[in-house]
C-alpha cells in the first residue's frame, strides 16, 4: 500500500480556500458606515489591495495580450501585449510592494488613479 499524503493535503487545502471564498464577506456587504474613513480602515486597506497587487501582479501579461490581441493580430498582439503586460506587471508589484511596507502611512490620500490605472488585475474601471 503506498502512502500518498500530499494529493491528500493539497485537496484539503483547495477545499479550505474554495470554503474560505463561498463565506468570506462580498466588497457591498462589508460597507459600514466608516467603511475606508477612518485611520484604521484605511491603512487596512492599504495593506491588503498592497498584497494583492503583490500576489495577482503577473495577471497583468495575459490582460495586456489579449487586449492587444483583440485590438490588432494574433501575431504581433502576443508580442507587444507580453511586453506591456511586463511593465505593467514590474510596475503593480512595486507599487503593491510600497504599498505594504508603508502601509501605516498615507502617502498618496487613496489617490492611486495618478500612479495606476486600476486598483486591482481585472477590474476594469466604468466610464459613466
Amino acid at each position: 500500500m503506498t502512502n500518498r499524503p500530499a494529493p491528500v493535503r493539497f485537496l484539503v487545502i483547495a477545499a479550505a480556500l474554495l470554503g474560505c471564498m463561498v463565506l468570506a464577506p462580498q466588497e457591498a456587504e462589508a460597507r459600514g458606515p466608516l467603511y475606508r474613513t477612518n485611520y484604521p480602515s484605511k491603512i487596512t486597506y492599504k495593506l491588503w489591495s498592497g498584497m494583492g497587487n503583490v500576489l495577482f501582479s503577473w495577471c497583468e501579461i495575459p490582460i495586456e495580450v489579449n487586449r492587444e490581441i483583440q485590438n490588432t493580430d494574433p501575431f504581433t498582439g502576443t508580442f507587444v501585449g507580453a511586453g506591456k503586460g511586463l511593465w505593467y506587471t514590474g510596475r503593480r508589484f512595486v507599487l503593491g510592494a510600497v504599498d505594504v511596507v508603508t502601509f501605516p502611512v498615507d502617502l498618496y490620500g487613496n489617490n492611486w488613479q495618478t500612479i495606476q490605472r486600476t486598483e486591482f488585475p481585472f477590474i476594469e474601471e466604468v466610464e459613466s
